[in-house]
């Protein structure tokens, strides 16, 4: 079912950057470039998710899995998914918006340098200038005007978002939402949904992201449920012009 990516009308690349979409199956990237580059990722894209179709064909178990799984896949992108399922106690499955993120936008590398690839309210970027990004928890929160950071994205960053609340993503928890920062897309994804699931209410944000803070797994998070927030890591937080909508 397709579900409207509404907030791609609050986004802004500058007048430098070529912004174009790119869908193909379940696939919906909103990629912005040096110049427009949509065969190329049409091209990438079409040979990520064959992999991906590929290996769940012989391995049915990797889509449907809820714990991590493990293969002897030679492919990158499946090791990379296993990897972060593992490492956050999820399924496979749980990252593959990042990761077809990173996949795609680390291809296109080789035509711009500058690349921000935004799947389903996932993104992965590469660019020489800091970026800026807004986490929306949703009309109902306190923080409906969205929460503002800037990044160094100069060696690729990932910045993946899960919600309780928002959206279509399967959550086990009720977080507004949950951003997680890593430089890996795949780590990124499947962290946000492990952090999200174990949001149940407002007294649970800030052990989550202290135990973040602890074992520093992640460049960085932020999280909120009701009038709850917690933030950690290195990010600017940045003020924002009112929204409207």
């Amino acid at each position: 079912m397709y579900t409207e990516r509404y907030y791609r009308k609050w986004t802004s690349s500058g007048s430098s950057l070529r912004t174009f979409r790119v869908v193909l199956g379940e696939s919906d990237l909103q990629i912005y470039a040096d110049k427009c580059l949509r065969n190329e990722a049409l091209t990438i894209l079409a040979q990520v998710r064959q992999t991906l179709h590929s290996h769940i064909a012989l391995n049915p178990v990797f889509q449907r899995s809820l714990t991590p799984v493990s293969s002897d896949s030679s492919s990158s992108l499946i090791t990379e998914m296993e990897e972060a399922g593992r490492r956050w106690n999820t399924g496979p499955m749980a990252s593959v918006a990042g990761a077809i993120a990173q996949a795609v936008g680390t291809g296109l590398l080789a035509h711009s340098r500058t690349v921000i690839v935004e799947n389903g309210g996932d993104v992965w970027a590469c660019s020489e200038r800091p970026l800026e990004f807004l986490v929306y928890p949703g009309e109902a929160s306190p923080f409906s005007q969205g929460i503002g950071f800037s990044l160094d994205a100069t060696r690729g960053i990932s910045v993946c978002t899960s919600s309780g609340r928002i959206g279509p993503s399967f959550s086990l928890g009720s977080a507004d939402t949950v951003t997680a920062i890593h430089r890996n897309g795949a780590q990124a994804d499947a962290a946000a949904t492990a952090l999200a699931n174990q949001i149940r209410g407002e007294s649970d944000v800030t052990r989550i992201v202290e135990e973040v803070a602890c074992r520093r797994k992640l460049k960085a998070v932020i999280a909120t449920c009701g009038e709850s927030i917690g933030i950690w890591g290195d990010i600017h937080l940045i003020e924002r012009e009112q929204r409207n909508v």
